[in-house]
């Protein structure tokens, strides 16, 4: 696959690598890449994210894209799914994400223009909410509002119910940009003085939070322009991590100064942050509310061009990688491999023993065993012809899971003679039980598979068959009707598993039990108390 290489130069070199793969994570298919400041910083040295490999690494850090290979951790992110999310190593045609750090991508938005969201959700969710404890009614500045992550920042503001939000910002030319995403009041800090100008805004009181993209020299006038009990937010130091404050007036306005960063936080950490967003960021996202702000697409042999217009400053809003030229073919899906028949209920072995093998099971601490000679199935057949074949059978729970011993007691033909006939003893079958019964076995022979052997136990209600999947010794499938006598008898087993003290390993009981005989039942509920 395509890669841009970071740590190798002043450059990204675009080079081809494997295709990555981890245990846990999902693999999508990059469809476009926003670029950030954080990426250029990466570049230079002078930024590394908690989780970015030391040396040369695939740089890129916001993606959007489809999954091509889901993750047994998020049965939510099947194959197909369109994602949005951070990550590293997202300038590539196929980038490793962790499932909690991706969403679904809203329906009716572009994979280029979901690639402009994430890093900025997440960020200013975080500020402005988590840390800022932000609620409806309050007012928010945005300095550096232009920015691709300050137009979020706008948007959300508006769309979590602020009832003024001020944005600053640089240029008169990008003015216009801050009241398109929603800014009440802008404020170019080039030409007018900051918390002055907020002031007017609000009635001499200041605003109740502020988020800061910039830092350096114009971060000094922001206590000013924070009301009495405000809060600054230091998300960004664009114009440089070194400032002077009047503390008196921090002191004064009894204000909250926070610092944030995601570089050094654990993914746990992070994931904490992503799912933070769903109760009414991703809502905002989904009805339109917040809205992608793209300045440009520039393909992967572009990115210097596009690195070169973030330093310039000249974007409006999400500078974004394409790589969907990569990805032509069909759209990724789930491989068809689900289990048609559901969750396996029991194991079957067949054996020459029963009661050896019965006391072997107890000694492992499988108990207690319920024991019936002289089982004859009705309606019983052996590829299609009647067969009396006769048995012993015993069965007990281990947790949920059941399992039966089976012992042939005469010649007549079955799968279970032909597998001891073949020298074969232990494990012949593996049971799912169906309340309804009619409707498996009918798409089971839908499905190309054929009836080994079927019949009843307890009448028509206790219907079984076993398949013809014996690929190996044990693989043999069956399916079993969970109803009348049997569910009750099954119900008995496993209830008793689970409240065994290790006595009477051993119950001898009628097979009149499975026939539905009330007397029968009645015996075995006074017998399990």
């Amino acid at each position: 696959m395509r890669a841009l290489i970071g740590g190798v130069g002043p450059n990204w070199q675009l080079r081809d690598i494997d295709a990555p793969s981890q245990l846990g994570a999902i693999r999508i298919q990059v469809m476009a890449a926003g670029l950030n400041r954080a990426d250029l910083y990466a570049l230079d040295g002078t930024y590394t994210a908690n989780s970015q490999q030391a040396g040369e690494y695939t740089a890129g850090m916001e993606v959007a894209g489809v999954v091509e290979i889901s993750s047994p951790l998020a049965p939510h992110l099947p194959a197909g799914t369109r994602v949005m999310g951070i990550t590293i190593g997202a300038f590539a045609d196929h980038a490793l994400c962790d499932p909690r750090l991706v969403v679904p991508i809203p329906e009716k938005l572009s994979f280029e223009e979901a690639a402009t969201l994430p890093v900025g959700l997440i960020t200013e969710h975080d500020a402005l909410v988590s840390q800022a404890n932000f609620t409806e009614g309050k007012s928010v500045l945005i300095v550096s509002g232009t920015s691709a992550i300050g137009l979020i920042g706008i948007q959300l503001a508006k769309a979590l119910g602020a009832s003024t939000v001020i944005a600053t910002t640089t240029s008169e030319d990008k003015r216009s940009a801050l009241t398109a995403a929603g800014a009440d009041v802008t404020v170019n800090t080039s030409a007018e003085h900051l918390s002055a100008a907020v002031s007017a805004a609000t009635n001499g009181d200041g605003v109740d939070i502020t988020l800061d993209h910039v830092g350096g020299e114009l971060f000094a006038d922001l206590p000013a322009a924070t009301a009495v009990g405000g809060t600054i937010v230091s998300i960004g130091r664009l114009a440089g991590a070194a400032t002077s404050l009047d503390l008196d007036t921090i002191a004064f306005r009894r204000q909250r100064l926070l610092g944030t960063t995601f570089s050094i936080r654990t993914r746990s950490e992070l994931a904490d942050v992503v799912a933070a967003l769903t109760p009414r960021a991703l809502p905002a996202v989904a009805d339109g509310k917040v809205t992608p702000r793209l300045d440009g697409v520039y393909s992967p042999d572009q990115a210097d061009q596009a690195a070169q217009r973030l330093c310039e400053n000249a974007a409006v809003g999400k500078i974004v990688l394409s790589f969907a030229d990569a990805h032509t073919g069909p759209v990724p899906a789930p491989t068809p491999k689900a289990n048609m028949f559901g969750t396996i209920r029991q194991l079957g072995y067949v054996v020459r023993d029963i009661e050896a093998s019965m006391r072997g099971f107890v000694e492992c601490g499988i108990g207690p065993w319920f024991y019936l000679e002289g089982v004859q199935p009705g309606n019983f057949t052996y590829r299609g012809r009647p067969s009396a074949m006769a048995m012993k059978v015993a069965v007990a729970n281990s947790g949920t899971i059941q399992i039966e011993l089976i012992q042939p007691v005469d010649d007549e033909p079955s799968m279970y003679k032909d597998f001891l006939d073949a020298g074969n003893e232990g494990l012949q079958h593996i049971a799912y039980w169906s309340e309804n019964y009619q409707d498996l076995y009918d798409r089971a022979l839908a499905a190309g598979f054929t009836v080994g052997q079927e019949g009843e136990i307890g009448g028509p209600t206790g219907r079984f068959a076993y398949l013809e999947t014996e690929h190996h010794p044990g693989t043999v499938i069956e399916i079993s009707d969970l109803g009348g006598s049997k569910k009750f008898v099954f119900d008995l087993i496993e209830l008793a598993a689970a409240n065994w003290d290790g006595t009477n390993p051993i119950q001898v009981i009628d097979p009149a039990l499975l026939s539905g005989d009330p007397a029968a039942m009645e015996e075995m509920k006074a017998a399990l108390g």
